[in-house]
């Protein structure tokens, strides 16, 4: 594997300085295991190249598995920016000289290479295979690394902005669009190794640049296993043939399994997770009558985050009794406790009642809280987040009059599975969530019931099922759930909605309480919800 710079590299370098330089390289050596593996289930989707380039080849185990696999007649080009590598690769390939392959490994930057002109001595089909960085540029900034492609560089790839509008897009991606695009007039195999969230933004790419894919194919492999890494990763493959215009890909659980588990692909500009899922639930995949709100933003839990110690007191996360203003503290429940279905144990001080507030009038009407702040004001000080820079100090977000709502419908967006939870008031006062969480403020507990009854209703299950990738940091965010149309779901599934809403509000409702009129509050409701949009555009979840 190569660097990510354009810079060189030189020597052999030692120690904390060597530690460094692989940081930098986001540099993974592929185990010969894997990159077995990888070949063996390229070769059995019928690749058989004349040619075959490794633009990061570091030690040279693509290049070896290449020439046991692939077999002769085969020109082999591996390009490495570190010299100690190359030697290594060189050397491999001499010890054990592969029968009628050519092969070079030259020392050389994969950013200052002209991919279109590489000094090939046959032609026929070409296959780039590797193992490009496992790095992003967020974390290349956060080293003060000289080891970055230039500005001018990236913006060379034509439409190459969309992806460096993201300032934490993986150097990865850069690589793959550099080649997709520089070697699409040689119509080439494209395989090489990367987070799935890589590769599910490069086929967004390609669609937006109109890339002519045949094919494309991802296997999933242990990252754990083979790098260390806590990452969700395959083997992703696209061919291109001068003509194609195919943006579905199959998606295999590992590099052995008979049959693809699912293939996602692009409805309407954006990328869904299951095609055949989404064709089955399209008709509800519009836009929520009711906007969906994160909850509450502060980044200083140990200040104003509240626990009951053993004698029932309320204190911080210094250990420290509490004693403000009970109007300007609220029940918490975080985002594990939503998907557990666990009742709210903490409390959360609210600094403001909306964006736009300033917290010192706190001065005026809390006194206590406003000494309590002033008293703790240096962990404020100390957020990270840019989003406080521009703010009055003790500001929050995820605040507005839905963050008071007397009823909630709320999901943790970090689980695999949504599910939704309704929040009921606890003690008189609304359930606030943290940020991990989405919800639906709802006036009344009948509306509640209906919404979290649509919501788990099977149409809204296809429909999740479709869209989201669940190996994504945030599986569940506000564009998804934005996307599932409560009108229509309501509209079609009525009486079964009804009778699931009815048997929801039982289990938060007290046995003295009225009957809720479950029915007239979803006939109200159909009133109230306009239709929705339909064939709304979007774009990839977060990854």
């Amino acid at each position: 594997m190569s660097t990510i710079s354009s810079a060189k590299v030189h020597g052999n370098p030692a120690g904390p300085a060597r530690a460094r330089l692989k940081k930098e390289l986001g540099d993974f050596q592929t185990p010969p295991d894997l990159a077995l593996a990888a070949t063996g289930v390229l070769r059995a989707a019928g690749n058989r190249p004349a040619r075959l380039l490794e633009p990061t080849c570091g030690k040279g185990s693509f290049l070896r598995a290449a020439a046991e696999q692939l077999g002769s007649p085969l020109e082999m080009f591996g390009i490495e920016i570190q010299p100690r590598y190359v030697e290594e690769a060189r050397e491999t390939l001499r010890e054990h000289p592969p029968a009628g392959i050519d092969w070079q490994v030259r020392t050389g930057d994969i950013f200052s290479y002209d991919l279109g002109a590489l000094p090939w001595r046959t032609s026929g089909p070409l296959l780039v295979l590797g193992n490009p960085p496992w790095i992003t540029l967020a974390e290349l900034g956060a080293m003060d690394s000289g080891h970055v492609p230039q500005r001018s560089n990236v913006r060379s790839v034509r439409g190459i902005d969309a992806l460096t509008g993201d300032s934490n897009f993986d150097v990865a991606e850069y690589i793959w669009m550099r080649l997709l695009t520089e070697l699409r007039e040689q119509s080439p195999t494209v395989a090489m190794l990367c987070k799935t969230s890589v590769a599910r933004r490069v086929l967004l790419l390609a669609r937006r640049l109109r890339l002519p894919i045949a094919e494309s194919t991802l296997w999933r492999f242990d990252a754990q296993r083979s790098f260390g890494v806590a990452a969700d990763a395959g083997l992703f493959m696209i061919r291109l043939d001068g003509v194609g215009g195919r943006y579905d890909c199959k998606v295999y659980e590992s590099f052995t399994a008979p049959a693809p588990v699912t293939t996602m692909g692009i409805v309407d500009g954006g990328l869904v997770a299951d095609v055949a899922s989404h064709r089955r639930s399209r008709f509800f995949d519009g836009r929520s009558p009711i906007e969906w709100r994160q909850g509450i933003k502060h980044d200083a839990s140990k200040i104003l985050e509240l626990k009951r110690n053993e004698g029932g007191l309320w204190q911080n996360g210094l250990a420290e009794p509490v004693d403000v203003e009970n109007d300007w503290s609220f029940p918490l429940t975080k985002g594990s406790d939503i998907y557990r279905g666990r009742e709210p144990s903490r409390r959360v001080i609210v600094t403001q009642r909306s964006l736009g507030e300033n917290p010192r009038v706190l001065h005026r009407m809390a006194p206590k809280l406003w000494k309590y702040l002033r008293h703790h004001e240096d962990h404020f000080a100390r957020r990270k987040s840019s989003v406080y820079r521009s703010r009055p100090e003790f500001s929050m977000f995820g605040i507005g009059p839905y963050t008071f709502s007397p009823w909630k419908v709320a999901v943790c967006s970090l689980w695999k599975e949504p599910r939704f939870r309704v929040l009921p008031p606890m003690d008189g006062q609304p359930v606030l969530c943290d940020d991990t969480s989405y919800f639906l403020p709802c006036t009344n507990a009948e509306q509640a019931a209906i919404v979290a009854a649509t919501l788990r209703s099977e149409p809204a299950r296809n429909l999740l099922r479709s869209l989201v990738f669940v190996d994504a940091k945030r599986v569940v965010t506000k564009k998804l759930l934005q996307r599932i149309d409560l009108r229509a779901i309501l509209s079609r599934d009525r009486d079964e909605i009804v009778k699931d809403a009815t048997t929801i509000s039982a289990e938060f409702l007290p046995s003295s309480a009225p009957d809720p009129d479950i029915e007239a509050e979803a006939d109200s409701l159909l009133r109230q919800w306009s239709p929705a949009e339909r064939s709304l555009p979007f774009d990839e979840p977060a990854s």
